[in-house]
């Protein structure tokens, strides 16, 4: 119990400065594949479908991540070289703090050939925010 208020605090303070995106459900690019925006109840239930991808740094993971998610930093120089190792026709679901840096994560991976992409809406602070698990490591 002792680490959700500092955890809750930390979440509040990436709300600053990462923008939760309020666009529509899907956004088409220019191969026609889309990124789908989902609630955190829809992430739960497709998580088990395709590879979790958190897309934040290390000292945001630490405070708690998505059981299974794997860790791959959106603002490191190799981040498309280590997204290019997942597979292509198995879906793709992404996470931030509250959702900006995963929507742009997803859009590249679209541009990349990935047809199935989906993206948390609120990133993992909507996810704590209806009571779904958190793990530490």
């Amino acid at each position: 119990m002792k680490y959700l208020t500092p955890f809750f605090l930390f979440l509040l303070l990436i709300a600053v400065s990462c923008q939760s995106d309020k666009g529509t459900n899907q956004a088409v690019t220019n191969s026609g594949a889309s990124v789908v925006n989902l609630n955190p109840q829809e992430f739960s239930k497709l998580g088990s479908t395709g590879n979790i991808l958190d897309v934040r740094t290390p000292g945001e993971i630490a405070q708690g991540k998505i059981e299974g998610a794997i860790e791959i930093d959106y603002y490191q120089p190799d981040f498309q070289k280590k997204v290019q190792e997942l597979p292509k026709d198995k879906p793709v679901l992404l996470y931030c703090a509250v959702g900006a840096r995963s929507r742009e994560a997803a859009e590249q991976l679209v541009e990349m050939g990935f047809t199935n992409v989906y993206h948390l809406q609120g990133g993992i602070q909507a996810w704590y925010q209806q009571g779904l698990p958190i793990v530490r490591e």
